[in-house]
């Protein structure tokens, strides 16, 4: 099975695109071989650009005491207690974190030339950038890791804020077997309903996947063919989910 997800936010959207830089990130320096590679500084340098954005982290403080007081109103059990907790912790944390907008190194002249290297042309290469060939040849893989680690620890509030915002929503879905005859499907909406993300959860043995267009009445499904690009003619069956924050 193949999951696609659609944001029908801007505001989801850029908290799921930070989601996977994070993940890209965290693997690319879980890998001694990928964290050779100088490419793996330029994902990071894009990853604090991105998180040290000021409306982030208030869009990210907005959307978690909105979710305090939904639970709030809920009925009370073990579980909402704890999420509760959880929520006031991550708030208490990300309005503590110190995160300077864009790029900020300290006295770490090293990462500052990275960076500025970074923005040339040709981007970071060993002929032009001996200082950082020595540093990545002389360096444990061990060092390499913690040095990366420590310099992305001003954005683990913004992860992990993001980390539980993202669970509830895909945890707060209505799923349905749905069926687009000739490969077309058109889910009416209540637009007194907020609806955040869609999710569509079909088979790889299809051999096509969905697109979608949206409005606050409704959502239209479109499947292609993988290999010509064309809708397809046939009767697609496929899970659709509606998500809300």
């Amino acid at each position: 099975m193949i999951k696609y997800e659609f944001p029908l936010n801007e505001r989801i959207r850029r908290f799921i695109r930070l989601e996977q830089l994070f993940h890209k990130t965290h693997s690319a320096i879980l890998s001694s071989q990928k964290f050779n590679e100088f490419n793996t500084f330029e994902r990071i340098f894009e990853l604090m650009q991105t998180a040290s954005r000021t409306d982030l982290k208030v869009d990210l403080m907005q959307e978690i005491e909105r979710k305090i007081i939904s639970i709030k109103k809920e009925k009370r059990s073990k579980k909402y207690d704890q999420l509760l907790i959880k929520l006031r912790k991550i708030k208490t944390n990300l309005g503590k974190a110190k995160i300077h907008p864009g790029f900020f190194f300290g006295d770490d002249k090293l990462l500052q030339e990275i960076k500025t290297r970074s923005d040339s042309p040709f981007g970071i290469t060993s002929i032009d950038f001996p200082e950082f060939q020595f540093w990545l040849q002389n360096q444990s893989p061990l060092y390499k890791k913690e040095y990366i680690n420590k310099k992305l620890i001003p954005y683990h509030p913004i992860k992990e804020a993001i980390s539980v915002l993202l669970l509830i929503l895909r945890t707060n879905t209505n799923t349905t077997n749905v069926v687009g005859e000739n490969g077309v499907y058109q889910r009416k909406l209540d637009p007194a309903l907020k609806i955040d993300l869609v999710t569509i959860t079909a088979k790889k043995s299809l051999r096509s996947f969905p697109n979608i267009s949206s409005n606050k009445y409704a959502i239209n499904i479109h499947f292609n063919d993988a290999k010509t690009q064309n809708q397809v003619e046939k009767n697609i069956n496929f899970k659709i989910s509606l998500s809300s924050l």
